[in-house]
């Protein structure tokens, strides 16, 4: 029930701050305005895809995240790829993954990003100077950049 009622205070929240009524939020996101009654008020027996719909009113969605990214699946599928790293911090960060980072243990701790305005610079010249470090622990989300 705690997760209805945070994101029910999540959506009266951004509704208020952008001015909007109940009528007009239902309006632009394509629900009923019972709809929206209902999920501020924290109804729980409601369709997620309209919770969604919604949401995106407000750039945001519903989504099953896990807790953290598994570095071995980051290095399976990102490693030399042209990525888009998203942190903790909501900053996006947009380069070529070039090398793991690793601890004594042989853990990967972080990641050498090349970023984009420098992945000539380097193809040619592989000098560290123009990669940033990516800690493991900072990165919240990772796509391939389209």
């Amino acid at each position: 029930m705690k997760d209805i009622s945070n994101i029910a205070a999540f959506v009266k929240y951004h509704r208020e701050k952008l001015a909007l009524t109940q009528a007009q939020l239902a309006d632009m996101s394509g629900v009923g305005i019972h709809f929206i009654r209902n999920l501020e008020q924290g109804i729980s027996a409601l369709k997620l895809d309209k919770v969604n719909q919604v949401l995106k009113v407000f750039g945001h969605r519903l989504s099953t995240t896990p807790n953290s990214i598994d570095p071995y699946q980051v290095w399976f599928n990102f490693l030399n790829k042209a990525v888009k790293i998203t942190k903790k911090d909501k900053k996006e960060v947009y380069g070529f993954l070039v090398q793991e980072i690793r601890n004594e243990s042989s853990e990967i701790i972080a990641w050498k990003l090349v970023p984009n305005p420098k992945a000539l610079e380097w193809h040619k010249k592989r000098d560290d100077s123009l990669t940033q470090i990516i800690n493991q622990s900072e990165i919240t989300e990772i796509t391939l950049q389209k």
